[in-house]
């Protein structure tokens, strides 16, 4: 019995490891599908993940003058049911929320500056700071520090807990950063637009490249959103119509999409998107969701716990 007992916990272990490798490892199984979970969506700009597990997309719009036209983010479940909507922002991208429950939006950017946006539980609005350049997107770590992107100047902000904020880098490289997460260390890994280059800051503020996205940069559309899962990073191609997986060290691969403009389900590999933007985690069911730039979008999901 102890043996019998034994060769069992070893089988299940062996289970666990070759799932684990074929997640993230040697590569995502082809088994995995992407599904429609909103169709005909507004919400086209960044995804988030809160603690409990639900879903805000911002609706971007399309830039006008000086800024996105949509005017709301949406708060979802997991299977796409929309729980509450938020109005009356302008042009939101990304957004985060911290353990008390407070919404932080990047709001009201109109290329000179932006502003970060708290609203409570209780609905309370209060503009916490304006950011000079155009704030694009955020993180939150389990200290409820705010990481925020800029995609017009070259920086990185951190607002902490309390409040304070600071530049937390600065450097030519970060020039069109728009997605931004951490991994397991505390690095900032941010992913520039224009040039689908990934870097990480570590927490001395040095910067290292990660790696760059080949031939996907169309007309300035390189990278949309990044997340991390793992110390593996997920990012959107968003002119090119893929979802890619890169490692730590550099290696890339195309996990999800066909490289057709549309919106199919099926097979990662056969089905197709129209124009992937956003993309979060739920890292504690690894689930991907990702949202669709075009008009007529839809909130993608990626099931990767099974595998």
């Amino acid at each position: 019995m102890k043996h019998f007992k034994r060769t069992f916990k070893w089988i299940s272990l062996c289970s666990v490891l070759i799932a684990l490798i074929s997640c993230y490892g040697d590569g995502i199984d082809t088994k995995l599908e992407v599904e429609t979970i909103v169709s005909n969506f507004a919400a086209n700009g960044a995804v988030s993940v809160d603690r409990n597990g639900d879903v805000y997309v911002s609706e971007y719009g399309r830039f006008v003058d000086t800024g996105g036209s949509g005017t709301r983010v949406f708060k979802l479940d997991a299977r796409g049911r929309i729980l509450d909507t938020i109005q009356g922002l302008s042009g939101p991208m990304g957004t985060a929320k911290d353990s008390k429950g407070n919404l932080f939006v990047n709001n009201a950017n109109n290329t000179i500056n932006g502003q970060v946006l708290k609203i409570t539980p209780t609905g309370e609005r209060e503009v916490i700071t304006t950011i000079d350049g155009w704030p694009s997107s955020m993180t939150i770590d389990r200290q409820d520090n705010l990481y925020i992107s800029n995609y017009t100047v070259p920086t990185v902000h951190k607002i902490s807990a309390t409040g304070e904020v600071i530049e937390y880098a600065n450097d030519p490289r970060l020039l069109g950063g728009v997605g931004i997460d951490l991994d397991s260390k505390g690095n900032v890994i941010v992913a520039n637009f224009y040039t689908a280059d990934i870097y990480s800051i570590d927490k001395n503020g040095e910067i290292s490249l990660i790696a760059n996205i080949p031939d996907i940069v169309i007309q300035n559309f390189g990278i949309g959103y990044i997340t991390v899962i793992n110390d593996v990073i997920f990012a959107t191609g968003i002119a090119v119509n893929y979802v890619y997986k890169v490692t730590m060290n550099g290696k890339i691969e195309i996990i999800a999409g066909n490289g057709e403009a549309a919106q199919v389900d099926g097979l990662l590999l056969e089905a197709s998107f129209s124009n992937p933007n956003g993309i979060a985690a739920n890292k504690r069911t690894k689930t991907l969701y990702i949202s669709e730039y075009t008009g007529a979008g839809g909130l993608r999901k990626i099931d990767l716990k099974p595998y």
